[in-house]
């Protein structure tokens, strides 16, 4: 099966990618990830995927405007949403255009296995494959994204799942890829970059609504992870958007 993940923030693909291959394996899964609409289209062209995963929310052009797309000029492919608490109008447009179902975000394991495969694979290697440490840390992740606007530490994190603290170090960088401050401050930089698309929401204000103490830490975070200061970000969406 060929499925292709659309998402701007690519932690949020490389994690869905991931648990698609741990369900069933690089045999039964060929996955590609683009990061907008543009890129997304070319690889429709390319891979000719049998299933599309999207986020709605991104810069530029919309997830909805990919849906329409995909349903006018690929019939064939089945077509899931990637959605936050929030979308609830979004993903009901994303039905009406045609949608099959949504993935609530941060994506669990279990509700990709009970979507995305196919009835007939969903008992026996794939349900076996799921640790129960696998299972943990998609709970995690979700108590992260609850907590992203506090001062979240790791130790609240891993007491959230009953992990003992160095255990937790250890398994989170193995399972997410990144140390736990990188995570969170990666995470904190995407949920910042949607927030900036809406020029009615003051920088500052956005700084403590991603969890940080003020402006300044925030604006040096920003730069680190994307080479550019808040304002400069928020000035490139406007002008894409013209």
């Amino acid at each position: 099966m060929r499925i292709l993940i659309v998402d701007d923030d690519i932690l949020i693909c490389k994690n869905v990618k991931s648990k698609l291959l741990r369900i069933a394996g690089r045999e039964k899964f060929e996955c590609t990830m683009a990061h907008s609409v543009v890129d997304a289209k070319i690889a429709i062209r390319e891979c000719e995927p049998d299933v599309l995963i999207t986020d709605l929310n991104m810069p530029g052009i919309s997830g909805l405007s990919l849906i329409s797309y995909v349903k006018k000029n690929y019939e064939g492919i089945r077509i899931y949403v990637l959605s936050g608490y929030d979308d609830y109008d979004l993903v009901r447009r994303a039905f009406l255009n045609g949608a099959r179902d949504y993935l609530l975000k941060p994506v669990d394991i279990q509700e990709l296995q009970e979507k995305i495969l196919p009835v007939k694979d969903s008992p026996g290697n794939g349900t076996k494959s799921i640790s129960g440490n696998t299972l943990q840390f998609d709970t995690v992740l979700s108590y992260i994204e609850e907590h992203l606007s506090t001062n979240l530490t790791m130790e609240e994190a891993a007491a959230s799942i009953a992990m003992s603290y160095h255990y937790f170090s250890r398994r989170f960088r193995e399972y997410t890829g990144y140390t736990f401050p990188e995570y969170i401050n990666r995470r904190r930089i995407e949920r910042a970059k949607s927030y900036l698309c809406d020029p009615s929401v003051k920088i500052s204000d956005i700084a403590y609504k991603v969890g940080y103490d003020s402006a300044s830490t925030f604006s040096k975070a920003f730069s680190k992870y994307e080479g550019c200061s808040p304002a400069d970000f928020r000035n490139k969406q406007k002008i894409s958007m013209d």
